[in-house]
């Protein structure tokens, strides 16, 4: 928690991958260049105190049956997500 605050002092923007009410596509998000990526627990997610911390909440858009994804799968999209915007600039 601490660490987070320290990085929102300094600028970053908190994105939590959750799912959530009010999480929006990963695919239609734009990140900012300073930006911090939050994963939860696999199976119990982001705890609530540090939900209260994030900015935005992002999901990876699915189809079918499958309900999520594996932490580190949805981590490592994301990852590729934000490296694909900013190779663009």
């Amino acid at each position: 928690m601490k660490w987070l605050r320290q990085k929102k002092d300094e600028g970053y923007t908190i994105v939590g991958l959750e799912q959530t009410s009010t999480s929006t596509s990963l695919h239609t998000h734009h990140f900012d260049s300073k930006t911090v990526l939050l994963l939860g627990k696999e199976k119990e997610g982001i705890p609530v105190e540090y939900l209260q911390l994030v900015d935005t909440c992002l999901e990876v858009p699915q189809l079918g049956i499958i309900r999520s994804l594996n932490v580190h799968v949805t981590g490592a999209i994301s990852i590729w997500e934000y490296t694909k915007q900013h190779l663009k600039a």
